[in-house]
């Protein structure tokens, strides 16, 4: 993009976002612009049974060939923001939220991280906003959300004094949406969000508004396509280009370590903007034998809360000339031992790693072998949880 684009784009934006209006209803859908907003505003004197039309109408008009697009509708955002809640509706009836949470630990502990989760689960990690930055910061985009087929999720954090966020879509509709102050971690957050069909043609700009009108804009196309086509299945993507957070989210810690088949393996992890990251690395061998050559790997998952028991993520250990598969995950904090049988009968026994108040496990398992059993056991020994099932090899 040439400056004299961007310019004429920030232009257009702020002669729109200048004009809209927004509305009253207590539940806004999520509808195409034109023939439903007119509409919709006629229909606001004429009771409950003309917004049943309005509904009716917008839902005609999004109408496609092929599968139906799904029906989002927004809820107008509690300001207490009661369970860290700032954005809520519903998406094809089932309801969706967006809300923050701390992911560190359990309840009552000194360790506090907070992010955002989409119903619980696909968190993104929240860095607070620096004084003296536009008024909108760090926006992040989510789509391909598991249960929420054809769904898309956005949130940014705004200044205070920004009293509506505006999405522009590529089809000219306009969607606005209430800013939310939520306290966590002993920090205030300012934070915007809404969930809406077609996440592959998902909001082009965004916009914010003060008392005085338009403040500022945002482009999130780039070369013409939306951001959202770009980013990962599942996993939040971020705006965010601040060094600090970017290097926070890029330090990886050791998680595990160990030998298997006379190879030195080693798992770290990251968390932060890019998700929940695992970083395997092999080399050897340690004392003769076969020689499978260095190798390393990165996946990077969902952010999910500190589990009840177990959640584990299939992790690939590569060498050069053969791959082990590697297992890394989050036990609950309580854990103090995770014992892990193999079906050529072997037992691994792992202490779990706090890493920010998060309980961290990693194993690999031998070539040709599998996982016949995971086991939690507290401090006395005793076993809390068992499970048979891993995720599969990618």
């Amino acid at each position: 993009m040439n400056p004299g684009d961007e310019h004429e784009i920030r232009q257009r934006l702020r002669a729109e976002l200048g004009s809209l209006e927004i509305s009253p209803a207590p539940v806004v859908a999520v509808t195409q612009r034109g023939k439903a907003i007119r509409a919709r505003r006629r229909a606001l004197g004429g009771g409950c049974a003309a917004v049943v039309a309005v509904a009716v109408l917008a839902a005609q008009l999004i109408a496609a060939p092929g599968p139906a697009p799904a029906r989002v509708t927004l809820r107008t955002p509690n300001a207490s923001a009661p369970g860290g809640v700032f954005a809520s509706g519903t998406a094809d009836g089932k309801p969706w939220r967006l809300a923050v949470r701390n992911v560190a630990a359990d309840p009552g502990t000194r360790w506090c991280l907070p992010a955002v989760m989409f119903n619980g689960r696909n968190g993104d990690v929240l860095f607070q906003t620096g004084i003296g930055v536009p008024s909108f910061g760090n926006p992040a985009l989510l789509r391909d959300i598991p249960g929420f087929p054809g769904v898309g999720a956005m949130f940014t954090e705004v200044a205070s004094q920004v009293d509506r966020l505006v999405a522009i879509f590529p089809s000219g509709r306009q969607l606005s949406v209430r800013p939310v102050r939520v306290s966590v971690c002993g920090q205030q957050f300012y934070l915007a969000g809404f969930a809406f069909a077609h996440p592959a043609s998902g909001p082009d700009a965004l916009g914010t508004h003060v008392k005085d009108g338009p403040d500022e804009a945002l482009v999130l196309t780039s070369e013409g396509k939306s951001l959202f086509g770009t980013t990962s299945p599942g996993v939040w993507s971020n705006l965010d280009k601040s060094r600090a957070d970017i290097a926070a989210s890029q330090a990886n810690e050791p998680i595990g370590g160990g030998t298997i088949a006379n190879q030195v393996w080693h798992i770290r992890t990251g968390l932060g903007l890019f998700g929940q990251c695992y970083t395997a690395a092999l080399r050897g061998p340690v004392h003769g034998g076969t020689n499978y050559g260095r190798g390393q790997s990165s996946e990077c998952v969902p952010v999910v809360a500190s589990p009840r028991t177990l959640s584990l993520s299939w992790v690939s250990v590569p060498g050069a000339t053969a791959d082990f598969t590697g297992y890394a995950g989050l036990v609950n904090p309580r854990t103090a031992m995770v014992i892990v049988n193999i079906d050529n009968g072997t037992t691994q026994r792992i202490g779990p790693v706090n890493v920010a108040g998060r309980s961290y496990v990693a194993f690999v398992v031998p070539p040709g072998c599998h996982v016949e059993r995971v086991s939690l056991a507290h401090a006395n020994g005793m076993i809390y949880a068992t499970t048979s099932t891993v995720p599969p090899a990618k």
